[in-house]
């Protein structure tokens, strides 16, 4: 539980009606080709609107849209980005998208078993976007972690206020862009499963079925069970997205895509810093805070989006994209509300909370981009405007206030031996009950030129402008307060790539961001002003043979206007400044490799409040983190088809909260992979932190909480392909 927001959310049957007519098709119907000789085949005339791209050698990819919405090489581009191929994917068999983040430096993601009730991925040291095919998430409610329907993931580095200002604005630290899989022109399918320790099961489907030449289908799905190290944990989430295409053949593209997506868990707060971190007694690391009968939290999305690509001719292009959805949480929990006892040494009260929140979502995002020579110069005009509008409405009810006023016991409990006898009983919405309930609506738009020049074939211009606007409307019924935010302000983007040689580029780049605080819970009678950021880096870009790729980069990020406190105030100042690079190698068809590190030093600069003072760390980041990767594909005939593949993270110690009080230890883990694939079968099997290394790692609840690892973990994957 961390704030508060909300909206309707209705079932979408029709998505599940769809997608079981399209199984029942597929069952008698399969591809004359396997779907390895179909994912390279182009299906479309549209040059810079292909639906699916041709795939690139090993872990390196070449073009990149997300950055600049135009089809572009990366090395051309002044930014840092990374692209996460299904090849990377699939050789790791990672389970989670928060596991196949880290294979970009710097980010730092959301956790498996946290409720999916609020963003929290980082990059740079700041809080960062994650988007579907261009869409913001928000909260990112539902079954988010799931991997059946990516295609790949884009990661931007800074601010990116001229292309993505969705939800709340434009995210500070980076976006993390998830391209879902698209229908193509030849059949195929794959049923698979994955099983693993604490009781994991997870069935999958994906099923392409062209129903003429002009009309493609595809849906995935997949369900998850799965139990965890630490006592009660119970998940189960599942999702299921459809999608349906229109072409011909020619110039133009029509994409109708769906999701339906839940979770359920019991609501897992962490653990305390005292007693895992410090202190004179120790908490079992398992401990589930609570009573073992406490109803499940849950996490719903529904959306329904459509997009449209038309070129007119050599020189002009429209796209036209749209969105609704619905989302929903409902979180509940025993809650303890500090890293410290409330009676030393080991007592804490733990009070019945309630946060409840619906969500509705409209987005709409248009643009033409104009391709033309000029003399020296090749040419890009991009020119787009786009309107966000998030009507979010939620309580938040705890029966610590009962408490307080002497209307109801404590519920005490000593952590270092625990019982949880007390029942949970949901906290109605009362004025002794109610900590927050309000009706929030977010308003975000905008229009924008972006101006992309190759300037005789050796440096990249790339310069924009945005005039945005962010409002927040936010009505405290509790308090019976209401604050507005509602402020219009001319962003800038500019940035150069200068070629060296073939093999090398030096970049830089400047950009700027506005970002509405709508996630924060304000003082009486403060205005909610919005956090302003600007973002500067200088950096090298290489590909060398087209085997050795990747980038470095210095980053300087400042940000303004901090909501701080609780409730807040935004007189925040914070920094990060630091240097980050990733690389992948492939000196042949046997090795792919890939490396990362960031050093990142994320920090207030200011005095934001009695306890948040000038050189204080933003908790959460590691200043140090590193990732290796190395797979290995045998090429003897006996051996064909099998791979193996070993990697190792690394991180420095963080800190717990906004100060130095407490601090996590570094760790690092090795995972393991072997596989075995044909044209119609893969089997795999994956250990994670093989070496059973013990550690606690930050877990981002209420305030800043510590989690400890999940040991050991072999999951084991089979699928059929046709």
């Amino acid at each position: 539980m961390r704030r508060v927001k909300q909206s309707k959310h209705t079932h979408n049957h029709t998505l599940f009606a769809l997608s079981l007519l399209t199984l029942a098709l597929n069952q008698v119907v399969y591809a004359e080709e396997p779907a390895a000789q179909v994912h390279s085949e182009a299906t479309t005339e549209l040059a810079p609107v292909q639906i699916r791209a041709t795939p690139d050698m090993g872990y390196t990819v070449k073009n990149s849209s997300s950055a600049t919405r135009t089809d572009t090489p990366i090395r051309q581009i002044p930014q840092s980005m990374q692209v996460i191929p299904r090849q990377l994917i699939d050789d790791q068999q990672n389970i989670t998208v928060g596991e196949t983040l880290k294979n970009v430096s710097g980010v730092v993601t959301n956790d498996e078993f946290s409720s999916p009730a609020f963003e929290t991925t980082r990059i740079r040291g700041f809080a960062a976007e994650q988007l579907v095919d261009g869409f913001s998430q928000y909260y990112n409610s539902g079954d988010r972690e799931s991997l059946v329907n990516i295609d790949k993931i884009e990661v931007l580095k800074g601010a990116n206020a001229i292309l993505y200002s969705g939800g709340a604005g434009t995210p500070v630290g980076g976006v993390v862009n998830i391209n879902s899989k698209l229908p193509q022109a030849k059949a195929f399918g794959e049923l698979g499963m994955k099983v693993g320790t604490d009781s994991f099961v997870q069935p999958f489907f994906d099923v392409n079925q062209p129903l003429t030449e002009n009309m493609l289908f595809r849906v995935t799905g997949e369900y998850t069970k799965a139990k965890n190290n630490i006592d009660v944990i119970d998940q189960r989430r599942y999702n299921i997205n459809p999608s349906l295409t229109f072409t011909n053949n020619k110039d133009t593209i029509f994409t109708l895509q769906g999701k339906a997506s839940r979770w359920s868990q019991q609501e897992y707060q962490g653990l305390p810093a005292v007693g895992t971190l410090t202190g004179a007694f120790k908490i079992k690391s398992d401990l589930f805070i609570g009573n073992k009968d406490i109803p499940d939290s849950t996490s719903k999305f529904n959306g329904l989006w459509a997009s449209l690509d038309h070129k007119f001719n050599d020189t002009w292009s429209f796209n036209a994209k749209a969105r609704y959805s619905e989302s929903k949480f409902d979180e509940k929990a025993q809650l303890l509300s500090q890293n410290t006892p409330d009676i030393p040494p080991s007592i804490w009260m733990l009070s019945d909370t309630n946060m409840f929140q619906t969500q509705k979502e409209q987005s709409v995002l248009l643009n033409t981009t104009a391709k033309f020579d000029l003399g020296a110069t090749k040419n890009t005009v991009i020119v787009g405007a786009d309107y966000t509008e998030v009507k979010d409405k939620g309580t938040m009810n705890t029966d610590a206030f009962l408490v307080f006023f002497g209307f109801a016991p404590p519920n005490l409990v000593d952590i270092s031996n625990p019982v949880f006898a007390t029942a949970y009983v949901n906290p109605p919405t009362s004025a002794f009950t109610s900590l927050t309930d309000a009706v929030i609506k977010n308003t975000t738009y905008g229009a924008y030129v972006q101006l992309q020049s190759t300037i005789y074939d050796r440096f990249h211009l790339l310069a924009a402008l945005r005039q945005a606007h962010v409002g927040v409307n936010y009505d405290e019924l509790t308090s019976a307060t209401s604050t507005k935010t509602d402020k219009n302000k001319l962003l800038a983007r500019i940035g150069g790539v200068f070629d060296v040689n073939d093999s090398f580029s030096v970049f830089a780049n400047y950009a700027e961001g506005m970002r509405g605080q709508s996630f924060s819970i304000f003082a009486p009678n403060v205005k909610p002003a919005p956090a302003e950021s600007r973002s500067k880096e200088i950096g090298v870009k290489f590909d060398v043979n087209s085997e050795l790729t990747g980038q470095a980069a210095l980053f300087h990020i400042d940000r303004t206007n901090v909501a701080v406190g609780f409730p807040a105030t935004p007189t925040g100042e914070q920094r990060s400044r630091g240097f980050d690079t990733d690389i992948t190698w492939r000196p042949n068809n046997t090795w792919s490799l890939l490396a990362n590190y960031a050093h990142t030093n994320a920090k207030f600069t200011n005095n934001a409040s009695a306890t948040i003072l000038a050189g204080n760390p933003v908790q959460g980041i590691p200043k140090n983190a590193a990732r290796l990767w190395a797979n290995y594909s045998f090429q003897q005939d006996a051996l064909k088809g099998l791979s193996a593949g070993l990697g190792v993270n690394w991180q420095s110690g963080v800190y717990v909260l906004d100060s130095t009080q407490y601090k996590t230890e570094s760790y690092h883990t090795v995972d393991a992979s072997l596989a075995y694939k044909t044209d119609r079968f893969n089997l795999g099997l994956t250990v994670k932190n093989l070496t059973n290394q013990d550690y606690y790692q930050y877990y981002n609840y209420f305030g800043g909480r510590v989690r400890p690892d999940a040991g050991t973990s072999a999951y084991l994957s089979a699928s059929f392909k046709y």
